[in-house]
């Protein structure tokens, strides 16, 4: 619905904002979708605690996988199984831990955490595979963004160039 066009000479980020750039560009991005009731899907680049807290006091909900080297994000113990999750709730945020083929780390507002049948089928075992719903949902609707990402990629550039 909006971008945000970043040279090297202007952009339209305020640079001494103690929140950080990837912060700055969610917040200018989302300041007309605030205080309406939408959910913000992110990566990694752009998930922090501190994002979630001002879009929680704006009643906007998020879900987006995060880094776990971030500042302030909950540390979690020792490896997991596959298939399994660990959770951190604190106020209305949900840190989960979950690990499938790789470790996936998220932040959450807008679900509980709750195992769904994710309609795949264990090859050796041949019973119904379980998925957080939290899992399930992100992939569905960041399915939609990287398709988008990928028709936009597509797209050749024009570029004069002056000797």
């Amino acid at each position: 619905m909006d971008m945000i066009l970043h040279s090297s000479t202007y952009f339209d980020i305020p640079s001494q904002d103690p929140h950080g750039f990837s912060d700055n560009v969610v917040k200018t991005l989302m300041d007309p979708m605030l205080n309406k009731g939408h959910i913000l899907y992110t990566d990694n680049y752009y998930t922090s605690l501190l994002l979630t807290r001002i879009l929680l006091d704006h009643t906007t909900g998020v879900c987006g996988t995060v880094k776990t080297h971030r500042r302030k994000m909950p540390v979690f113990g020792i490896d997991i199984a596959v298939g399994k999750c660990q959770l951190r709730m604190c106020d209305q945020m949900l840190s989960v831990r979950w690990r499938d083929r790789h470790e996936v780390n998220m932040l959450i507002t807008i679900h509980t955490g709750a195992m769904l049948e994710s309609g795949k089928v264990n090859f050796a075992t041949k019973l119904p595979m379980n998925k957080p719903d939290w899992v399930i949902n992100h992939n569905v609707n960041m399915c939609l963004v990287y398709k988008c990402a990928m028709m936009v990629g597509a797209v050749k550039c024009v570029q004069k160039y002056v000797k």
